[in-house]
């Protein structure tokens, strides 16, 4: 069962497994967030303010996860976001499984900036792209007022 809240992740590291458009906008909302963040993945990706590294990702080539407060597993390979996920989960690393909500730890909800705070919106992975609307007509009503 989910606890919704917020994390200061300011200098808290945090790993990406791919930078495909989801793990992308993940590691981008991570830096945002004042997180240091590593991305892996198997093209040579540049995303400004992240170490990328580019590497085949195979189940023998995670690397250790203890180091790192929050693993996202989002590549195309559902058994190895899996695995990582597994791996994560061992190592006592809070996980995001891109792919599988109901094998990580934490979801990246729908967040949208209101006055001085930001509001949140989940179907906890059931529906991202309902969040995802919902999250747009937020933003339209409180940009009325």
């Amino acid at each position: 069962m989910y606890l919704p809240l917020y994390i200061n992740m300011e200098g808290r590291k945090a790993i990406v497994f791919g930078l495909g458009n989801v793990g992308r906008r993940r590691a981008e909302k991570l830096r945002d967030s004042g997180a240091d963040v590593v991305g892996i993945d198997r093209r040579n990706v540049d995303i400004d303010g992240i170490d990328t590294l580019q590497r085949k990702l195979t189940p023998d080539s995670i690397p250790p996860l203890d180091d790192y407060f929050l693993a996202v597993a989002a590549t195309s390979d559902s058994e190895l976001n899996s695995l990582i996920a597994r791996k994560a989960e061992d190592e006592g690393v809070l996980v995001n499984q891109a792919g599988d909500s109901g094998e990580g730890d934490v979801i990246f909800p729908a967040v949208t900036r209101a006055g001085g705070g930001k509001i949140s919106v989940t179907t906890l992975g059931d529906d991202p792209s309902l969040a995802r609307e919902a999250k747009e007509l937020l933003e339209n009503e409180v940009s009325k007022d």
